[in-house]
């Protein structure tokens, strides 16, 4: 089936009207459905949704399209990306395609759910990972949070997920390129070990990368995927493929520096949180945010504040 075929099947079956609400409380206005725009800063209504077009405009900004332009346009996302989304919501397969797209959205993406999946199991189930669940009990995660983040654990030893990745017969060049391994003449070694692992998502719910916090000491204390063609770090928000509806509904954001700063909020009920990957706050991550309200909850310590008053400029520089 062509891409144009597989667009207009997922255009037939999904309804605008649910994909909008999700980010934006509507309510029956004569034949439309009408929101406080989540474009721009409006208190009195004028966005609207028209169910039988499929359709929707405001008349504030001048926003308007069919369901694609808005999950492209709220999420910041291409079309392939926004056709995923939608196509995964209806249940329709899209075809596998070579070239630049199946690097990105296939090839590698598919290697991070592997890893994330052997990850998890094996913090879960393995008696290796003993330490490492004991370790993430005293930090307040208990398995629940685990699963619902698919928290995993790597162990010191640097080979247990290229053994797996050789018994599964998973190409090896595909895992180096996602950033899971290093290849060093014949040999393969794991990149992350003895890390608490914390599979980064994007907004349409592929890994992408992963966090990898040491158990103990050792630097570096947190190691992140390099840089791969589908992970740059200065643009990821942790947390926000799943905080992304809260944070509209409530028009806010806090923004917080690390995976378990994110976890000590949202397991406590708050959920309009996002998290930087370890990393400063950048313009990047700031236009994800824009048309919210942020607050910036960083560390206490001496980094801390010198992080938060270097952020102003940037605040500034975005009008938020």
């Amino acid at each position: 089936m062509s891409l144009f075929n597989e667009t207009q099947e997922v255009r037939a079956r999904i309804n605008i009207l649910d994909i909008v609400s999700e980010h934006v409380t509507l309510k029956k206005s004569g034949r439309n459905f009408l929101g406080l725009c989540p474009f721009h800063n409006e208190k009195t209504p004028s966005f609207t949704v028209n169910e039988e077009k499929q359709i929707f405009h405001c008349f504030g900004c001048g926003a308007g399209g069919d369901v694609f332009s808005f999950l492209m346009k709220h999420e910041n996302l291409s079309f392939y990306e926004a056709l995923c989304i939608l196509a995964e919501k209806v249940g329709i397969t899209l075809k596998k395609r070579s070239g630049r797209s199946s690097e990105r959205f296939e090839d590698v993406c598919g290697a991070n759910k592997d890893a994330m999946e052997f990850y998890h199991k094996y913090l879960m189930r393995s008696p290796a990972a003993e330490t490492a669940r004991a370790y993430l009990k005293k930090r307040g995660i208990n398995s629940d949070i685990a699963r619902d983040f698919m928290i995993g654990y790597a162990d010191a030893s640097g080979k247990v997920f290229c053994h797996y990745l050789k018994e599964k017969g998973i190409p090896l060049k595909v895992a180096e390129k996602a950033g899971l391994i290093t290849i060093k003449g014949k040999n393969a070694y794991d990149m992350f070990r003895n890390r608490i692992l914390f599979p980064i998502l994007d907004a349409s719910r592929r890994v992408i990368g992963f966090g990898g916090r040491i158990i103990g000491d050792g630097m570096p204390k947190y190691l992140n995927t390099p840089e791969s063609p589908v992970f740059r770090k200065r643009e990821v928000l942790f947390g926000f493929n799943l905080t992304r509806g809260e944070i509209s509904k409530q028009g806010s954001a806090l923004v917080v520096e690390g995976y378990f700063d994110f976890l000590s909020l949202y397991r406590h009920g708050v959920k309009n949180v996002v998290a930087t990957l370890g990393t400063a706050l950048t313009e990047d991550h700031l236009r994800r945010l824009k048309r919210y309200t942020v607050y910036p909850l960083f560390d206490t310590d001496s980094a801390g504040t010198k992080a938060a008053l270097r952020s102003v400029e940037l605040f500034l520089k975005e009008d938020i």
